[in-house]
Parts: C-alpha cells; sequence; structure tokens
C-alpha cells in the first residue's frame, strides 16, 4: 500500500453532503501566454536537483473563498449559512459547477425548492455531467418529481464536455488511471500490478507530447495527473509543468493540480510543501495526517493560488 493518499482526494471534496468530488476552480488567464511552449519543450523533464520558483499560471476563480467557507459549513449541516455564501460567490462570477450544484443541495435540503432547481440548473449551464450522481444523491430527493428536475436529466446527456480533449487515446489512458484508483486495491501485488500500469502510461504520454499531440487544457489536465501518479521527482516536476499548461489554457484545475504536484516534489524530497496539498498515513495512528508546511510561504501567496490560510487546512484529512 502505499504511504500518501492520492492528492486529489484531499481537496477535492464538494460541499454537498453525498455531492460528488469538485476541484477548486480557476479562472482562465486575463491575457494568453506570451509564447505556447514548444512540444520539445513541454516533453523536458525538469532537472531534479531542484524545482524552479514558479509564479500562478492563472487567478483563483472569484468567490473561490466564499465556496471554500461553505464547503466547510454545509459538512457541518449549516445549510443556511452555506447557501448565502454560494449565492454570493455565484452571483460574484464563480463559474465552478460544483459549487452551483453545492448550492442547489444546500437549498433543497432547506426546502427551498425554486431556489434549488435554479442553481441546478446553472450547474449543468456551467459544465456539471455527472448524470448518474444526479440520479442518486439524496440530497436532491426533494427534487425527484420536479419538472425542472427531470429536465435536467434528460438535458444532461445531450451536452458535450465543457473541456473535451482533442485525443481520445489520451482520454482513455486517463480513465484508466483513474479507475485503478476507484476499484478496491488489498496487497502489494495489487499495487505493484498498478505501479507497472502507471508507468506504461507515463511513458506513452511522454511520446505523445514530443510528436505535440496534446492540444487543448484537458489534454495537458489529463497528461499531469498520469505523472502526479509517478514515482520520482521527475514525474512530480512533469506534473507541476502540465498543470501549469491547463491552466494556462483556460481549464480550471489546472492551477490546483500544478500547486498540488509541486508539494508532492517537495514531500518526496523531504522538504516542507508550501500549498498544504499532501497527506501521510500515521504509522501509528493510521490516520492520513498533513505533511509539514512550510512556514516561509504566506497565507497571501497561498490565496494567489487559490488555497485557504495555514491555519484553515486541516491537519487531518477525515474521509
Amino acid at each position: 500500500m502505499r504511504t500518501l493518499i492520492s492528492s486529489l482526494v484531499c481537496l477535492l471534496m464538494a460541499a454537498c453532503a453525498h455531492a460528488p468530488a469538485s476541484a477548486p476552480e480557476s479562472a482562465p488567464p486575463a491575457e494568453a501566454p506570451a509564447a505556447t511552449p514548444s512540444a520539445e519543450a513541454l516533453a523536458t523533464p525538469t532537472p531534479v536537483a531542484g524545482l524552479p520558483h514558479m509564479e500562478p499560471p492563472a487567478a483563483p476563480m472569484p468567490g473561490w473563498v466564499q465556496v471554500r467557507k461553505a464547503h466547510a459549513l454545509s459538512r457541518e449541516e449549516k445549510f443556511a449559512e452555506a447557501l448565502a455564501l454560494y449565492e454570493e460567490a455565484l452571483d460574484a462570477g464563480n463559474r465552478d459547477p460544483y459549487a452551483a450544484y453545492s448550492a442547489a443541495c444546500s437549498a433543497a435540503r432547506l426546502g427551498r425548492k425554486d431556489v434549488a432547481l435554479r442553481r441546478l440548473a446553472q450547474s449543468v449551464d456551467l459544465g456539471f455531467r455527472d448524470v448518474g450522481w444526479l440520479l442518486q444523491d439524496s440530497d436532491l430527493e426533494p427534487l425527484r418529481e420536479e419538472l425542472v428536475y427531470l429536465a435536467q436529466v434528460e438535458r444532461i446527456t445531450t451536452l458535450p464536455d465543457p473541456h473535451p480533449t482533442s485525443s481520445s487515446e489520451l482520454k482513455t489512458l486517463f480513465v484508466e488511471d483513474q479507475m485503478d484508483r476507484q476499484r478496491p486495491l488489498e496487497g502489494a501485488d495489487a499495487w505493484k500490478r498498478v505501479a507497472e500500469r502507471d508507468a506504461q502510461r507515463r511513458e506513452r504520454v511522454k511520446a505523445m507530447l514530443a510528436e505535440g499531440a496534446l492540444k487543448e487544457g484537458a489534454d495537458f489536465l489529463s497528461a499531469g495527473f498520469i505523472f502526479q501518479h509517478g514515482n520520482t521527482p521527475e514525474d512530480y516536476a512533469m506534473a507541476r509543468q502540465m498543470g501549469a499548461e491547463a491552466a494556462k489554457r483556460g481549464h480550471p484545475r489546472g492551477l490546483w493540480l500544478a500547486a498540488a504536484a509541486w508539494d508532492r516534489w517537495l514531500m518526496n524530497a523531504n522538504l516542507p510543501q508550501r500549498f498544504g496539498t499532501q497527506y501521510r498515513i500515521n504509522p501509528e495512528s493510521k490516520e492520513m495526517t498533513l505533511h509539514p508546511v512550510d512556514p516561509n510561504v504566506t497565507d497571501e501567496e497561498r490565496a494567489r493560488w487559490g488555497f485557504p490560510p495555514l491555519a484553515e487546512i486541516p491537519t487531518v484529512l477525515r474521509r
């Protein structure tokens, strides 16, 4: 068994009590990058001696602070307070589909069907596509017979992915990467087989990068998660680079991935992390505990990347 949890799990927690995982969203940069790196440059790993400092490749999405606070309040079942913050963020221009979905959940739990249906429709407009979860989420049970709810269920199946990949092969590799982490795995042999498949996926993605096959932000995000599940400093450096490139190309999850990969690189070098995305299993308590965070990284710097103050980062990951 690996001694660290997938970095995706530690922060991708939707506020709705039974909602699917969501990512902290970031807006596209105000201006396009001055120059797009060449395929050769993107395929070249960062030297392992150290990672150079990186400025945020995109700005956090408006209202991200309110959304994070709302997530915490919703997990405490303080739905009225959570809903007020979700609505404040969404009205301020936040375009996170999971914020709108979680607002719908909070409103439904409060019996405010009109608000719940409006925010549910908004979540679909913004890119929510998990119809399977929509059908099973008990928070939305009060809406099941509403015509607007039924219309959203039907509409989702007709809508395109808001962040499509340009490579069907890369999309398949990413799905396989995620499936390997969703099915129950027991014993060293099972994880050894996953590690072998991970290595094969990374080699194929490296070849695709060298060929210039990655075009869209979603391509680079998929590549980044595949490298994030590597086991060397070069893998984590590549994951950071892919996340940054995804963010520059407008993908809302790229900023988070770049930060999480940076943290993972530091953790595996036995150095304190910057943003607080990485947890390790405590051998005594068996709990997922926060890897030390660099006290020299200010809360202001974390905010530039869309992360909360150090004092608000959970020291134990509750699952």
